[in-house]
């Protein structure tokens, strides 16, 4: 199409959407024309905006940078101009060095603009976008479409629904399997695309084949370091355990089996979200950052496991109770240990005394305690703590404090994290609909204040006497690791025990003697012989 019939088509696109007032029309229309002969190529949102305004024949201009973008785009653009690849193996080394570092970026954006390649501006609006404006965001977008072929190789559709990609400045830094599979060949020709040659992570959300593995271990860049796992079912992918690797993680509902050779030797950081762990014979991992979902067969495969280099430490408790640890972590050898972060579950001062006398204590630099349900009340006795002499920072994040209480924190470190705290009773609650189940609905029927005036706390204790179809005893811990009731459901945790959880929870009960409640019911939590022999008393 002609260029001045082009640009005339879009100053009368603006006309009519009411986002200009001008005079002649044709006139502007021939004076863009000519602007981008000048500039050898069509003009930006913001460098027509600023052209516009200028413009003797216009006499107000209203349209947005974005809008004037996709003007330009669906006007002035021409998409089936030829295009020149052009390579500059310095300015690519330097940015392979610093991947990070936006210099390199955007002086090899100019270069290659200079030379003709579509990727220097995709770069370059890589580089703009990266501060998230919408506008920016929206210009990136619309040259990646418009240049899909070139950049994408045509697996556009493809990745439209079956692939996710993350960019950094232009190139691609990660790629999500979202959706279904894809073919061996499709990841062949995704990761020897020139916008892959920087991608350092892969996250595959199903089982990987055979095929699949080989194919990726094949093609993936040297830039490659980091590879998640989830829901993939079997044995960990051998061609890609291969690979330099130094970010593992793995996710899935089932046991994994390990052995010296199953992991990559380069390997600095392990994440296991796993519900178990297992060796034909104890292992020894050399990795630096470790991070583990806590449950009794994941402790019995770790406290086998030598960990000489281990220097960062999280222990995702998934409400498993924190004596768990404590006895996992008092006979542990971890000579290089300096972080230590537990996470998602319950502290009280006492357990925190215990986790202070450990021996790690006093060569921890910093200590997480994260998603805890620590309130005011709570944090002032375990500031006043000692036994972590070397302890320069503390992470106190998703809890329940004040500022006060974030403050009070300083009493264990100086420097004191925190990136956002819960609503006060928030992470009980949560915890409580967690631990609920399909209970929750019926518990919450039966959750009134009024029908719980025979109820109280004793020690950690909450207990109640409860009228249903019959005079019902109960109880539950404050953990929720021990509960019980003497009504006859056999689904346990029963409705009355979840409810009287949610009750503790939003109306505070007054301190009671419980007078042997939990001694004559029957429980479900690990106490059950102890009960039954008390049954008769």
């Amino acid at each position: 199409m002609d260029r001045v019939v082009a640009a005339r088509k879009l100053i009368g696109e603006l006309v009519k959407a009411e986002q200009i007032e001008v005079r002649r029309i044709e006139i502007v229309g021939r004076d863009l024309a000519k602007l981008c002969e000048t500039l050898k190529r069509p003009p930006s949102g913001q460098e027509l905006g600023e052209w516009l305004e200028e413009h003797a024949q216009v006499s107000e201009l209203s349209a947005s940078t974005s809008l004037l973008d996709e003007l330009v785009d669906r006007h002035l653009a021409d998409p089936e101009a030829a295009v020149t690849e052009a390579r500059n193996p310095e300015l690519e080394r330097q940015i392979r060095e610093a991947p990070d570092n936006v210099g390199p970026y955007s002086v090899y954006a100019d270069w290659l603009q200079e030379h003709g390649d579509p990727l220097g501006e995709l770069i370059a609006l890589g580089i703009a976008s990266a501060s998230g404006n919408d506008d920016e965001v929206a210009r990136f977008d619309r040259h990646l479409k418009r240049h899909e072929a070139y950049f994408l190789g045509g697996l556009g559709p493809q990745l439209a629904t079956r692939i996710g990609v993350r960019w950094r400045y232009g190139l691609v830094q990660g790629i999500d399997a979202i959706g279904e599979p894809v073919a061996p060949a499709v990841w062949e020709q995704l990761l020897r695309l020139r916008v892959c040659e920087l991608v350092e992570s892969i996250t595959l959300r199903r089982t990987c084949s055979t095929a699949i593995d080989a194919a990726i271990a094949a093609a993936a860049p040297e830039s490659l370091r980091a590879l998640a796992l989830e829901d993939c079912v079997g044995t960990l992918p051998p061609a890609l355990m291969q690979r330099s690797l130094r970010s593992l993680s793995i996710q899935h509902p089932y046991g994994l089996a390990l052995d010296q050779q199953t992991l990559s030797p380069s390997l600095e950081r392990l994440e296991l979200r796993v519900p178990s762990l297992s060796s034909v014979i104890p292992l020894e991992l050399g990795v630096r950052d470790l991070e583990v979902v806590v449950t009794e067969a994941t402790v019995e495969f770790l406290s086998k496991t030598r960990l000489p280099r281990v220097e960062r430490l999280t222990l995702d408790l998934d409400d498993t109770p924190v004596s768990t640890v404590l006895a996992f972590l008092e006979p542990l050898r971890l000579p290089a240990l300096t972080h230590l972060a537990v996470r998602n579950g319950q502290l009280d001062a006492k357990t925190f005394v215990a986790l202070a006398k450990l021996p790690l204590a006093a060569t921890l630099h910093s200590l997480g305690l994260v998603n805890l349900g620590l309130t005011d009340e709570t944090i002032a006795p375990i500031a006043g703590t000692r036994g972590f002499s070397a302890l320069e920072e503390v992470d106190v994040s998703h809890n329940e404090l004040s500022r006060e209480g974030v403050e009070t924190a300083r009493g264990l470190a100086h420097t004191v994290v925190s990136t956002r705290q819960l609503r006060r009773g928030q992470s009980m609650e949560k915890r409580v609909r967690k631990f609920a189940g399909n209970r929750l609905y019926a518990a919450e029927e039966i959750a009134d204040p009024k029908a719980w005036r025979r109820a109280g706390i004793d020690g950690d204790l909450r207990w109640a006497r409860y009228r249903g179809e019959a005079e019902y005893e109960l109880f539950i811990s404050a953990d929720l690791s021990r509960y019980g009731c003497s009504c006859p459901s056999s689904i346990q945790p029963c409705k009355h025990v979840v409810a009287l959880a949610l009750v503790a929870e939003r109306t505070p009960l007054s301190p009671a003697p419980a007078n042997g409640i939990e001694a004559r019911v029957t429980t479900r939590g690990g106490l059950t012989g102890l009960m039954l022999a008390t049954l008769d008393e």
